[in-house]
């Protein structure tokens, strides 16, 4: 695996340019993450930004598990750039072949937590997107990028896991990797 730094500011970029669209009066609609609001799915990501950071520069076990856990959605919005720069700042020094613990996923080199969270924010660019009735933010040469990444997710997924079961969809790259990740490119708010 090749470094996964430059793909997930990119990553990060599409998002925060997603994020600054979002209004607070629109933080109670519904996402095609289907436990969560969009407030519940930005405070979702502060709380990974802030668990991925916190667990690329030290080791594992050194971190209390509840980093991980997402705060209140009234507030993601506003703690969003922030929990970007800060898990930016922790990739860029990060020792790629160091072991990182990623929630309940368990200990990889960074290199592949890196990764896990490209996929992870490519994904929810475009959750947050389409919430807020944006077209597909994802740019084609990321979704290529990822979709190497997304078919190394483990396709038996049970309710309640971090992505939903595969969809078969034909067409774009970002088509492709977004039915990898669980989600129906058609899903408008109302599917």
């Amino acid at each position: 695996m090749t470094d996964p730094r430059a793909l997930d500011e990119a990553a990060a970029a599409v998002c925060l340019a997603v994020v600054a669209q979002v209004r607070p009066d629109q933080l109670e609609l519904p996402t095609p993450c289907t436990d969560w609001s969009l407030g519940e799915l930005l405070a979702h990501q502060v709380a990974e930004n802030r668990g991925f950071a916190a667990n690329v520069i030290n080791p594992p076990g050194a971190i209390n598990r509840e980093i991980w856990r997402p705060g209140r959605a009234e507030t993601a919005l506003e703690s969003f750039a922030e929990s970007v720069n800060l898990v930016t700042g922790a990739f860029r020094i990060a020792d790629l072949d160091a072991p990182v613990e990623v929630r309940e996923f368990g200990v990889f080199p960074a290199r592949t937590a890196i990764a896990m969270h490209f996929v992870d924010y490519l994904a929810h660019s475009w959750d947050i997107a389409r919430a807020i009735g944006l077209d597909d933010p994802i740019p084609p040469h990321l979704a290529e990028a990822a979709i190497p990444y997304a078919e190394q997710i483990p396709t038996d997924r049970p309710p309640g896991s971090a992505f939903a079961p595969t969809v078969a969809t034909n067409g774009t790259a970002s088509d492709r990797f977004l039915g990898l990740t669980g989600r129906d490119p058609r899903w408008g708010g109302t599917l």
